[in-house]
C-alpha cells in the first residue's frame, strides 16, 4: 500500500513532533512514522530550561507542561565532595520572562507534543513502523519504505525528515557520514524518595556533587520525590547489577548522608534507567527532499542540559525554511539549505561548551581538580562571570567563555 503527504518525519523525536505540530497548525500532511520502542525504566530527569519554556509557550503549549509538572528550579547548587560549597547560580538574576527551570522526566514531553498532535486531523502517526530504505527519483528523496508492523509499506512525500535520534536509521539510509563520541562516563537515573528529616529547602533546587571523577546530581521531581543522576565510569560497569547498585546506594549516602533511607527500594534494574553520552555531528543536515533534526544531526552531552530545546529549534527553523520550499516547490539541497546555516553554527557551539564541562567536571587529574574548583569558587564571586554562565546554561546565550572571562574565572586577571 502507498501514502502520500506533504511532509513525512521518520522517528517521533522532540524534534520531529513539534516539526509536525508547527506544520500542522500550517495545514500542510504530516505522516509519523515510529518503530516499536522497548519499555524501558524511565527514572532520567529532564531540566526544560528558561529558552524551551519560552519555547513552549510560543507553541501555546506551556500552561499543559506546568500542569503535569511538579517541581520549578531556580538555583544551582555546586558542591566539592567532601569539600563544602563551590557556588550556585541562580536563574533570578536573568532578564528573561522565565527565569526558571522545570525538572520532568524524559518522556513527558514527548507526551505533550503526541498529545497536542491528536488535536490535528492532517496528522497520522504509524506506530509500530520501522524504516527499511530511503526511495529516491533519480538523487531526489521521495519518501521511504517501511515495515507498518508485517508488511511494508511506502510513504511518499515532497520532503522527508529523519527525527530518529542519535543512531539514525535514516542518516545512515541518506550515506551522510558523521563524526561520533562515546563519552567515556555513563550516567545512572534514579527516582526516589524525599527525605522526610530535611527542610524542604534543602532539597528543593538543584544540587550537584562533584569529586574526583565522581557526580551526583539531585533534581526535584515532586513534593516527595527526588531524581538522582550519578556517574560510573566505564570500568564501574562490569560487576553484576545487584552488586553494582548495592556499591552505588552506598556511595550516594557517604555523598549525600540523608538519602540513605531513599534508597532503601533501589534493589534492581526496573528502577534505575541508564544514560550513555554520545556527541554526534552530522557532515550534512540536508539532501536532495530531506533534513535531519535533533540527535539524528547533532547530539550533544546532556551536561547543557538543552536537548530538547536545540530540536525545538530545529522544528521552529525547519517549518520556516520548508513554508518557502512548498512555496516555490523546491526541495532541494539548496532550498533546505538555510535551515542548516542557521543551526549548525548555534549547536557547535553549545556542543563545544558540552565538552568543556565533560572535561573539567569529570576530571580525575589533581591539578585538574584544583583548577576546577578554584574557577567554581571565583565566577560565585563575580556577578558578571555568574550573569554569563546562567545566560549559557539556560539557553539564552550559548557563546562559550571568551580568553578574557577564563583567565578571570581562574583567578588569573582581575
Amino acid at each position: 500500500m502507498a501514502y502520500s503527504s506533504d511532509v513525512l518525519i521518520v522517528g517521533a523525536g522532540v524534534g520531529g513532533l513539534s516539526l509536525g505540530l508547527r506544520l500542522a497548525r500550517q495545514g500542510y500532511r504530516v505522516r509519523i512514522l515510529q518503530q516499536r520502542e522497548p519499555a524501558l525504566p524511565t527514572h532520567r530527569p529532564e531540566m526544560v530550561q528558561p529558552a524551551a519554556l519560552q519555547a513552549f509557550a510560543e507553541l501555546d503549549l506551556l500552561d499543559r507542561l506546568k500542569v503535569r509538572t511538579l517541581a520549578q528550579v531556580d538555583q544551582f547548587h555546586f558542591y566539592r565532595i567532601g569539600g563544602g560549597p563551590l557556588c550556585y547560580v541562580d536563574y533570578r538574576i536573568l532578564n528573561h520572562p522565565y527565569p526558571y527551570a522545570l525538572i520532568v522526566l524524559s518522556p513527558q514531553t514527548k507526551r505533550l507534543f503526541l498529545e497536542a498532535l491528536r488535536e490535528h486531523p492532517t496528522v497520522r502517526i504509524h506506530w509500530d513502523t520501522r524504516l527499511t530504505a530511503v526511495m529516491r527519483k533519480g538523487k531526489q528523496v521521495i519518501g521511504a519504505r517501511a515495515m507498518e508492523g508485517q508488511r511494508e509499506q511506502e510513504f511518499y512525500a515532497s520532503v522527508t525528515v529523519g527525527a530518529d535520534g542519535r543512531a539514525s536509521r535514516f542518516r545512515e539510509a541518506l550515506h551522510i557520514t558523521s563524526r561520533i563520541k562515546r563519552y567515556r562516563n555513563s550516567f545512572l537515573g534514579l527516582l526516589v524518595r524525599r527525605p522526610m528529616n530535611c527542610s524542604g529547602r534543602r532539597f528543593g533546587q538543584v544540587r550537584y556533587h562533584l569529586g574526583r571523577g565522581e557526580m551526583l546530581g539531585c533534581f526535584p521531581y515532586s513534593p516527595t520525590r527526588l531524581c538522582l543522576l550519578y556517574m560510573v565510569g566505564t570500568g564501574d560497569l562490569a560487576t553484576t547489577a545487584g552488586e553494582r547498585l548495592a556499591a552505588i546506594g552506598r556511595r550516594i549516602t557517604s555523598i549525600e548522608p540523608d538519602l540513605e533511607d531513599s534508597l532503601e527500594n533501589v534493589t534492581d534494574e526496573t528502577r534505575v534507567s541508564r544514560l550513555n553520552p554520545v556527541r554526534v555531528r552530522a557532515a550534512s543536515w540536508v539532501s536532495d527532499g530531506a533534513a535531519l533534526v535533533g540527535d539524528a544531526a547533532h547530539a550533544c552531552h546532556p551536561h547543557v542540559a538543552q536537548g530538547s530545546f536545540q530540536a525545538m529549534e530545529d522544528g521552529r527553523v525547519l517549518a520556516t525554511v520548508l513554508e518557502s520550499c512548498f512555496k516555490r516547490g523546491d526541495f532541494s539541497a539548496s532550498a533546505l539549505g538555510p535551515y542548516e546555516e542557521m543551526r549548525r553554527p548555534v549547536v557547535e557551539r553549545l556542543q563545544r561548551v558540552a565538552d568543556e564541562y565533560a572535561w573539567l567536571w569529570e576530571t580525575k587529574n589533581r591539578a585538574l581538580l584544583w583548577l576546577r574548583d578554584r574557577t567554581f569558587r571565583t565566577i560565585g564571586s563575580r556577578p558578571d562571570l555568574l550573569q554569563k554562565i546562567a545566560a549559557t546554561e539556560a539557553g539564552i546565550d550559548i557563546r562559550p567563555l571568551s580568553v578574557m572571562e577564563r583567565l578571570q574565572a581562574m583567578g588569573v586577571y582581575a
